[in-house]
Order: structure tokens, then sequence, then C-alpha cells
């Protein structure tokens, strides 16, 4: 695990390194953000709930249902390129803290449940297509979508454990987000963002029982600009410019 995880933050950085070189000409500005978290699990079981012919249940166990909300937080940098005064392209490395709140059954005969958290911690690398909006505010309101290549480095799963412990470490899910960047002096802004993170690929699936997660991550940052004001005040204007006769 210790060493997949090395790898892992390694070719991160490579990757963006590389990016980061190459795109120079192109780079716009780099972030920092801290995030807070809202993940749940969700489990469907197709399998018929039928005691005559499964007195155990094990086959309607776990239950469909959706878990309850577990509240985390992420952290990460990104970097945000291309000269256009709509588009943007950005790119980031993130630690993202998800899970569940499970009311676990243990018994479905006498209803017997148990409180446990299911907790996941996954290093992901996000790319996104930004595009600024004009809303008519003096600060400046985006759009972005994109995906999230993410890798469980640490997980516990107490809960359900022979579904959980088996969810995917390595997955790719689609993220959509909208945001506001604020002024602040020179090249520095302030930015808040809400993303929404579904899986549309289960964590797990055997048989007829499958997995999914599904978080928002509520960011809060600031973002340096290699030219002041640009975001909030002069996003990068390319209306020309009046020379004269």
């Amino acid at each position: 695990m210790i060493k997949h995880t090395r790898i892992l933050l390694v070719f991160g950085f490579l990757v963006f390194a590389n990016q980061f070189i190459y795109a120079q000409r192109f780079l716009q500005g780099i972030a920092l953000f801290i995030g807070e978290t809202s993940s749940r699990d969700r489990y469907i079981n197709l399998y018929p709930q039928d005691p005559q012919h499964d007195p155990t249940f094990l086959h309607a166990y776990p239950p469909s249902h959706k878990s309850a909300e577990l509240e985390n937080f992420s952290v990460g940098f990104f970097a945000e390129m291309l000269k256009s005064y709509d588009w943007r392209w950005v790119t980031e490395i993130d630690f993202c803290n998800k899970g569940a709140l499970e009311h676990e059954l243990l018994n479905p005969y006498t209803n017997a449940q148990r409180f446990a958290t299911n907790h996941y911690s996954n290093l992901q690398w996000n790319n996104y297509l930004k595009r600024w909006i004009d809303l008519g505010f003096k600060f400046r309101t985006y759009a972005m979508v994109g995906a999230r290549l993410e890798f469980t480095v640490a997980s516990a799963t107490p809960a359900y454990t022979y579904i959980s412990g088996r969810a995917a470490k390595l997955t790719v899910s689609p993220d959509v987000a909208i945001g506001a960047e604020f002024h602040l002096k020179g090249p520095w802004n302030l930015f808040v963002e809400e993303h929404y993170n579904p899986d549309v690929i289960p964590l797990y699936t055997n048989g007829k029982v499958t997995m999914w997660n599904r978080t928002w991550e509520t960011r809060l940052g600031i973002i340096y600009r290699f030219k002041a004001g640009i975001g909030s005040v002069d996003l990068d204007c390319n209306a020309p410019r009046y020379h004269g006769r």
C-alpha cells in the first residue's frame, strides 16, 4: 500500500510538473484551497428478500439503501491555463476524504443495527474545463466540468466490510462545479467553489449487488495570478484597443 502511494504521488508530481513546464506561456494562475466534503454511499441489492428460499437473507444483505452523510475535509492545489477570455483549463492535485455514516443491519429478523463509519482517503488528479460567465456582479462567476482520477491511499470500512472493503481503489468519476472569484490586492484573488462528484462506475459490483459514492465538496482558496487583476477585475480582456488615426 505504501509503495503504491509513493508511486502515485511521484507520478502525480511529474505529470503536474510536466504540464507546468509546457504550459508556462499559457499559465494564468496557481492556487491553494481547503474544502469541506459531504459524502455518502449507496447500495442497490436486486436479490429477492424471500425467507422461504433464503432463510439467512444472505442474498438480501445488505439491503438497498443510502447511507447518512459523512462530513470531512479536502486540500489541494491547481494551475489554471489557456489565454482565453471565456475558457480556461484547470489541472489539480487534491487530497479528498470521502465515506459514509452507516446504520448497519446486523439481523434482518430482529432489525438489530449498529452505527459505524466507513472512510476513504483519496489522492486525486483532476482536470476541468472552466467557463467564465458574466452575471453582472462586481466579482466574476464561472462553471466547471471535468473528471477526477482518484486512488484510495487509506481506508477504514467497519460497516458492510465484505463489500466496502472491496471497493475499487482506482476510479474515474465526473465532476461539475460553480464558483466565484473576488479580487483582493494586486495579483491575489479569493475564490469559492461548490463541486458535485458522483460515481457513474460502481465502486463494487458482484451479481446483483452494487455500490456507489456521491460527494459534495465546498472549497475556499486563494489564487495568485500572473497579471494583477486577472479574474475579478480585468480578466484578460482581449477587446481591440483604439490607437487613434
